[in-house]
């Protein structure tokens, strides 16, 4: 998981803005926008057309070439997030990425640096499906990998990973609220040999408010016993400046994006990424420092660059990024060592999927909020 948590880099406020919020902050609008809406009489439909007639002024050329746009757009490069809560009630959802750090000067305790590099992975799949209307239950499970090219004696641990099974849910109470529910129960380990005790479940909290189809925000919190400051929140927003140029300013992922063509947007941003692993049981006879057997590490590294996401398909991106990795960052608790390393370059490609299984059209009620009545109205 991409996580910010304590250390030289950041304050510490800063959190996985959301393994939540993050992600639920694309939304692009109203999610009833696809769903049927409630028929009008003809005196109703033909009063308003009178009226927008006389009001509306003819659009220009200009306009109408934005409007085009925007609705290619909108089919090319749908917002995933408006999917998963239009069409079929169920969706499969995969991320997977890879990405190489080169060489970068590392402390490796007891006055050695030496430049190491960093391959990382990861493949995250979820299911998703509605339920009493306004929830959005999900399932699946996180793979992660970081190895690291640095010797058997160095104090620093050689790979870092991560195994977990997600459970989550969203409730939406109405069409401008949603709040995002995600524990990660699994394994954060060198896989030296800890067994049950790298087990951890951190949870996250994050809700979105949707103030209108050009502006969000969001604020959350997260909890990891682990971790040297166990309740980090943080707050941000996302902002459609207009068709083209879009802000949003929320960890792990701030950046500035341009869309370039309906189906291409060009990015600027950061990328903070890291989490509090257990390394194994003899991590410290080996290297002669038995205080570090069975330590937690905060791990955390920054990076920032130009991007892009192409849609080969509507719900299939293609995701890109290079830039250079500002630093990382190993801090042993407990009063342990704490290793620092410089910058290098790095690449990153990504393959994002969205998938609507088959099944029972999901319909979103017209009303703006979502009663008791008609959630217990499907039993």
């Amino acid at each position: 998981m991409r996580t910010c948590f304590k250390s030289y880099f950041l304050p510490s406020f800063c959190l996985v803005l959301l393994g939540a919020g993050s992600i639920w902050a694309d939304v692009a609008g109203d999610i009833s926008s696809s769903a049927q809406q409630a028929p009008q009489t003809k005196t109703e439909t033909s009063q308003k057309e009178q009226k927008d007639t006389d009001t509306a002024a003819p659009p220009t050329a200009e306009q109408k070439d934005k409007d085009a746009f925007r609705k290619e757009a909108e089919k090319l490069s749908p917002s995933f997030q408006q999917k998963k809560w239009t069409g079929t009630q169920g969706t499969s959802e995969t991320n997977v990425e890879y990405d190489y750090v080169g060489r970068a000067s590392q402390n490796l305790g007891l006055g050695e640096n030496r430049n190491i590099d960093e391959n990382y992975f990861d493949v995250r799949h979820l299911f998703m499906r509605h339920t009493l209307l306004a929830f959005l239950v999900q399932g699946g499970f996180e793979y992660q990998h970081m190895g690291f090219g640095v010797p058997n004696t160095a104090f620093v641990p050689d790979r870092l990973d991560i195994l977990t099974g997600i459970v989550a849910i969203d409730f939406r109470w109405s069409e401008k609220d949603l709040l995002h529910v995600e524990g990660r129960p699994g394994l954060y380990t060198d896989f030296r040999g800890s067994g049950s005790d790298a087990f951890n479940s951190p949870l996250d909290i994050g809700y979105t408010r949707v103030v209108s189809q050009n502006f969000q925000w969001v604020a959350g919190f997260s909890l990891n016993t682990w971790r040297a400051s166990r309740f980090l929140g943080a707050a941000g927003f996302r902002w459609q400046i207009n068709d083209r140029w879009k802000v949003k300013a929320y960890l792990p992922t701030p950046d500035i994006e341009y869309t370039a063509r309906p189906d291409l947007t060009l990015t600027f941003g950061g990328d903070v990424r890291g989490d509090t692993y257990r390394v194994g049981p003899h991590f410290g006879d080996s290297r002669g420092a038995p205080a570090l057997n069975n330590a937690l590490v905060d791990y955390q590294e920054i990076r920032v660059g130009p991007g892009l996401s192409w849609n080969i398909k509507p719900t299939i991106e293609l995701n890109v990024m290079a830039g250079y990795m500002v630093g990382r960052q190993y801090d042993f608790h407990n009063d342990g060592p704490k290793f620092n390393g410089s910058g290098a370059p790095f690449i990153n490609i990504g393959v994002h999927a969205l998938f609507k299984l088959p099944g029972e059209e999901l319909v979103i009620p017209q009303s703006p909020r979502v009663s008791i009545h008609d959630i217990f109205s499907f039993f």
